[in-house]
């Protein structure tokens, strides 16, 4: 193969970002659901944890919306200075520039933002199926979450064996865990009843 050279760079670029657009860099929706969600131990704690990591996602999102936002007004206004006849032709080229690094820059925020749309909307079907907890509920569940949290330890179910159990594949058969539904059997979700839909977003990238 020939040398990647900066005059087919861009083409390899625009290889490499549709390629990768549906791929989560950070986690994906079966890490949420088993290692966020089902790592929990009581209805409760899913609760508590879903709404940390929604209001994260929410925050991050709000933060790219307002960027994108002032990003948008410099690039206005960088197109009017490229179009007033007091530019100078060396600074329009510096303008030109800096306009196609903002471009640049602009696909992959946007490839980071349907990431956390695509988390958002996940985590958000198991919350639309949740009960709104108030603090006394949420306290009335904790005792029985340090009970099994404490007691799956004291077994030896950590690390690796905690990470089994959480994704279901772990054997408690004849163990006092055998009977203790986990927190999505409790919630009456699957992860395979969990959608999104894709079309619109795969196309967002190439607009």
């Amino acid at each position: 193969m020939d040398l990647i050279k900066f005059d087919n760079l861009q083409s390899v670029v625009d290889e490499i970002e549709q390629a990768f657009y549906d791929i989560p860099f950070e986690n994906s929706s079966y890490q949420n659901v088993f290692f966020v969600v089902n790592a929990q131990h009581t209805p409760a704690r899913a609760y508590r944890a879903l709404g940390l990591k929604m209001l994260s996602k929410i925050q991050a999102l709000r933060e790219a919306q307002t960027n994108l936002a002032l990003e948008n007004i410099d690039i206005e206004e960088m197109q009017e200075q490229l179009n007033s006849p007091d530019t100078s032709p060396y600074e329009k080229r510096r303008i030109e520039i800096k306009l196609q690094k903002k471009m640049f820059d602009r696909r992959h925020t946007e490839k980071l933002i349907n990431d956390a749309l695509v988390e958002l909307t996940v985590l958000y079907q198991i919350f639309q199926k949740m009960p709104r907890y108030t603090r006394e509920q949420f306290e009335a569940e904790e005792a029985q979450h340090f009970e099994i949290r404490l007691k799956k330890q004291a077994a030896g179910i950590t690390g690796a064996l905690e990470s089994l159990d959480n994704m279901g594949l772990l054997d408690t058969k004849g163990s006092e865990f055998e009977k203790i539904p986990s927190v999505l059997q409790r919630l009456g979700v699957s992860f395979e009843g969990l959608q999104v839909d894709f079309d619109d977003s795969r196309k967002k990238i190439t607009e």
